[in-house]
């Protein structure tokens, strides 16, 4: 009987609980803002951040609301991200406590403050609020598609609905998803490299308005340029913006180093220039070193290969790179010999290697196939596979 009555209570606490949740209304004091916040040094925060604001000093609510927080409990945590099925999810936190980690990374911070209606105000409340609930805070995560900033403009656009006019374009001509984070990555030599060489075909997609918005500092741009339709008239979504920390001194990256990608690589294109000059003029086969070559480029080849069908990535698929780290090549770097290699090993080599030359000629004049700095990677490639073929 007493636990009888103890469930009854509960039921009636978390209805009322919820009836309030849903009935509460801010104050005409109150503000929502969009919060953007600076690129940071480590690569997770090399494109920044967005978040929602709620202010409200009537009621002393300061909270924000941000969709960019994931749980490392998560069973297979490690798993799952690589595979592209981790969830991410909104949390809230006090404002003072937000601003901190931003502050102590010495990452600017800005505010605009929304020139909303008091019911366009309290409806986002009230949406953020219901997407706080477990059973609503989860989603799954896609780095172009669904973020934390394209999460706060639907929001936005939920919320108001045919009263918000975004602009057509905020973007320069022709820019592709590639184009946008390599604007990121300058001083990132290897970071940039590593990123190019896993994601595939869908990121040279030239991007619309809305789609750049997947980058914090776009949808800031965006939300700066939007309007509202009152009555008839319009006005600007952002009625005022704030710098709430601006630091002193920002150190810029440069692309300056000799360790950069194009450098490095290009130095082992012209090694194994060298090396193939060499077994001309000696009449040797180095057969180690393209035992090595053709084994690690099929390494790299299966790792792609996996990113395309073996993850939920939207895009890591139709990746180029395979054609140049093709997986047979993990295979053909066990049959390479010494003597005479086998003629169904010098027809792999010479298909490969017309492939790999079309391939460079392509991207330097049709499209974009690869990182440029890739391209001697090819040309090596390209080489020793030609003197595979040719040699007796």
């Amino acid at each position: 009987m007493v636990k009888k009555v103890f469930y009854l209570v509960l039921i009636i606490f978390l209805f009322l609980n919820d009836y309030n949740l849903k009935s509460q209304s801010l104050s005409n004091y109150a503000e929502v803002s969009v919060l953007t916040c600076a690129p940071g040094e480590d690569l997770y925060s090399t494109f920044g951040h967005s978040a929602i604001r709620i202010k409200d000093p009537a009621l002393r609510i300061d909270k924000v609301y941000n969709y960019g927080t994931f749980n490392f409990e998560t069973p297979n945590f490690y798993l799952k991200f690589v595979r592209g099925q981790l969830d991410y999810m909104l949390s809230a936190s006090r404002y003072k406590y937000f601003i901190i980690p931003y502050i102590n990374e010495n990452r600017w911070i800005k505010e605009q403050v929304l020139d909303l209606s008091q019911s366009q105000k309290n409806d986002v409340f009230l949406f953020l609020e219901n997407n706080l609930l477990p059973e609503n805070k989860y989603y799954r995560y896609d780095f172009f598609y669904d973020n934390c900033a394209t999460r706060v403009k639907d929001v936005i656009k939920d919320v108001i609905k045919d009263d918000l006019n975004l602009p057509k374009n905020i973007t320069k001509e022709n820019e592709t998803f590639r184009h946008l984070i390599h604007k990121y990555l300058i001083g990132k030599n290897w970071e940039r490299y590593g990123i190019n060489l896993a994601l595939g075909q869908p990121t040279d997609k030239v991007v619309s308005a809305e789609e750049a918005t997947f980058l914090p500092d776009y949808l800031n741009f965006m939300f700066e340029n939007a309007v509202l339709n009152i009555n008839g008239t319009q006005k600007p979504l952002v009625k005022e913006t704030l710098m709430i920390f601006e630091p002193k001194n920002i150190n810029k990256r440069t692309n300056n180093s000799i360790l950069r990608p194009v450098f490095v690589l290009s130095f082992l294109f012209l090694f194994f220039l060298v090396i193939s000059f060499l077994e001309y003029k000696n009449t040797k086969y180095y057969v180690l070193l393209d035992k090595a070559i053709f084994f690690i480029s099929g390494i790299v080849g299966v790792i792609l290969l996996l990113l395309w069908f073996g993850t939920e990535h939207s895009t890591t698929i139709k990746n180029w790179n395979l054609v140049w780290a093709m997986p047979l090549f993990l295979i053909a770097s066990f049959k390479l010999k010494e003597s005479r290699n086998k003629n169904y090993i010098k027809v792999f080599f010479l298909i490969m290697s017309i492939l790999m030359f079309l391939s460079i000629i392509g991207d330097i004049f049709l499209m974009h196939l690869y990182d440029y700095s890739t391209i001697p990677v090819v040309m090596v490639l390209t080489l020793r596979s030609f003197l595979i073929f040719k040699k007796h």
